[in-house]
């Protein structure tokens, strides 16, 4: 008998990598870190990914990369149009 364990089935990592980048805006980063360990812990454990375990792998790295500069902009975007507002607001207090 062998002493080794053959690790499980190719882990659904592509599956993960499509919901990081089609949910990408603030909470996709999430999906794409559970890719990404999933892929991780299935190459610990002595297996290869393949196929659409590679791609999903590959997707949920730009899943969390897309994400973080999503959010990156939105925040940029709100400080301006707060901004804006405050100013808009303090020249039309004068009147």
């Amino acid at each position: 008998m062998d002493n080794y364990e053959t690790p499980a089935v190719q882990p659904n990592t592509l599956v993960w990598g499509i919901l990081s980048l089609a949910l990408c805006c603030f909470i996709g980063w999430i999906f794409g870190i559970v890719g990404r360990k999933k892929g991780s812990n299935y190459v610990k454990q002595g297996g290869t990914l393949t196929g659409a375990s590679k791609v999903g792998y590959i997707l949920s790295l730009v899943g969390i990369i897309v994400s973080i500069v999503v959010t990156v902009i939105f925040i940029i975007y709100i400080a301006v149009v707060a901004s804006s507002l405050s100013t808009l607001s303090s020249l039309m207090s004068g009147y």
